[in-house]
C-alpha cells in the first residue's frame, strides 16, 4: 500500500501580461506554491475508471462521494485525514433500485442521497431504501411547459426538504436550454430564458458518414457554488447566477486582459468527412475553453480555470481511434470577487492537460490526478 500523504513543494511566481488600460484589477500576477497528495484507499480499490465525474462533496468539504459504478456503491473519502473510509452499496433494480442509467447524485441535507437517472429522479438514505421517487421533468410536460424531447440535463436541489429543485432543459433536437425552477409541494414550474447557454451549440459539429456517428459536444455546467446557483458552458465566461436569497437570475461576464473572452468562429452543424470533423475538432479545442468556477470559502473567491488544447500536427492517429488526442494545454487562472468581478489573472503553466474535477477547500485549489491508479489531488495554495 503506497504511503498515504506525500507532498512535492515547490513555489512559482509569475505575472500575467497586463494592458496598459487602467482596470478595476491590479494584474500584478499570482504567487502559487503546490503540493500533491495521495488518498489511503485501505483494502479498497477506487473507483477512478470516470475520473470521479459522478462525485458529489459534503457542504463542509470534509468529505467527498465518489459512486463506483462497477460496486454500484458509493465511496467515502475523507478528505481531512485523505483516507478511504466506507463504502455504501445500493440496488440497481427493485423496490429500492436507484435506476440502471445514473446521470447526477448530490447530498440533500446529513442524511439523504439524491440520485438522477435518465428515467426520473429519486431520494434514497445511507442505508439503500428508496424514500421517493419522482419524475420532475413529467412535471413541466403535464402543465404543457415541457415538449417530449425536452430533457432535464442536470438537477439541483435548493432545500433541504427536498421541495425545491432547479433544473437545466435541454432539447435534443432543438439544441435549445432553459432553467426551470421547480415547487413539488405547490406543483408549480417557472421556466427563464438562458440565451447565452445556447451559444454553445455553434461550437458542436456531428460526424455521419455512412459509417460513424459521433457528436463532439460542448461542456455546460450547472452547481451549487458560494450560496449561488451557477450556471454556464465552456464557450464563454459568460455566467448566469441565481441567487436564492434575492430569487434574481443575472448574466454576468468579466473581460479579461489575458486571453479570450469567447470563442470564435462558424461550424457546421454536421459533416460528412472525417477530414473536415478532425480539422474542426482541433480548432474548436484549440480555442478558448472554461471551466466552471469554485468558491473558496477561506479567502472569500472563486477560482476558474480556462485553457486551449494544444494538438501536435505530427502526431500519428491510434489504432481504431477517430482522431489524435491533444499533446497538452495553454492554461490560465482567473481570480474572481463574490460578486463575479475579475480581481486577477495569471498564467497557469503548472496545468498540463485539460483539468478534471476541481474544487477549493482549506484556502487552496484541488484538481483531481489520477497518480499509477491511486486518487490523488494537486493542491495550489494562491495568493496576489
Amino acid at each position: 500500500m503506497k504511503s498515504s500523504f506525500y507532498c512535492i513543494i515547490f513555489a512559482v511566481i509569475f505575472a500575467c501580461n497586463g494592458s496598459n488600460k487602467e482596470t478595476d484589477s491590479d494584474l500584478q500576477g499570482l504567487q502559487i506554491t503546490m503540493d500533491t497528495v495521495i488518498v489511503d484507499p485501505g483494502q479498497e480499490i477506487l473507483f477512478l475508471t470516470w475520473q470521479l465525474g459522478l462525485s458529489t462533496l459534503s457542504e463542509d468539504k470534509k468529505y467527498l462521494y465518489n459512486f463506483n459504478n462497477q460496486d454500484f456503491a458509493i465511496e467515502q473519502i475523507n478528505l481531512n485525514s485523505l483516507k478511504f473510509e466506507k463504502k455504501y452499496p445500493f440496488e440497481k433494480e427493485g423496490p429500492n433500485g436507484v435506476g440502471e442509467y445514473l446521470m447526477g447524485l448530490s447530498l440533500i441535507g446529513n442524511d439523504q442521497i439524491f440520485f438522477r437517472t435518465f428515467k426520473g429522479e429519486g431520494i434514497f438514505d445511507w442505508q439503500g431504501n428508496k424514500l421517493e421517487s419522482f419524475d420532475l421533468a413529467g412535471l413541466g410536460k403535464e402543465q404543457e411547459l415541457l415538449e417530449e424531447t425536452d430533457r432535464a440535463y442536470k438537477i439541483l436541489s435548493l432545500s433541504p426538504e427536498a421541495d425545491k429543485f432547479a433544473a437545466l432543459i435541454t432539447n435534443y433536437q432543438e439544441k435549445t436550454s432553459s432553467l426551470a425552477i421547480i415547487d413539488r409541494e405547490l406543483k408549480t414550474f417557472k421556466m427563464l430564458a438562458i440565451p447565452a447557454v445556447d451559444k454553445a451549440k455553434n461550437f458542436e459539429v456531428f460526424l455521419n458518414d455512412g459509417k460513424t456517428a459521433f457528436g463532439l459536444s460542448s461542456y455546460r455546467f450547472f452547481k451549487n457554488e458560494g450560496d449561488n446557483i451557477i450556471l454556464g458552458t465552456g464557450v464563454s465566461n459568460e455566467l448566469y447566477v441565481l441567487n436564492q436569497k434575492r430569487d434574481a437570475l443575472e448574466l454576468l461576464s468579466y473581460q479579461s486582459e489575458l486571453s479570450p473572452n469567447q470563442k470564435t468562429g462558424t461550424y457546421p452543424a454536421e459533416v460528412s468527412d472525417l477530414a473536415e470533423f478532425r480539422n474542426y475538432r482541433k480548432k474548436i479545442m484549440g480555442d478558448i475553453n472554461f471551466m466552471d468556477p469554485v468558491w473558496d470559502e477561506k479567502k472569500q473567491v472563486y477560482y476558474r480555470i480556462s485553457f486551449h488544447m494544444k494538438f501536435d500536427e505530427n502526431a500519428e492517429i491510434p489504432e481504431g481511434a477517430l482522431y489524435s488526442q491533444p499533446s497538452g494545454v495553454e492554461a490560465y487562472l482567473t481570480v474572481l470577487d463574490k460578486d463575479f468581478n475579475l480581481i486577477t489573472e495569471g498564467n497557469f503553466p503548472q496545468l498540463s492537460r485539460m483539468p478534471g474535477l476541481n474544487f477549493a477547500k482549506d484556502g487552496k485549489l484541488w484538481l483531481f490526478e489520477n497518480i499509477e491508479d491511486e486518487m490523488g489531488f494537486v493542491r495550489f495554495d494562491i495568493s496576489w
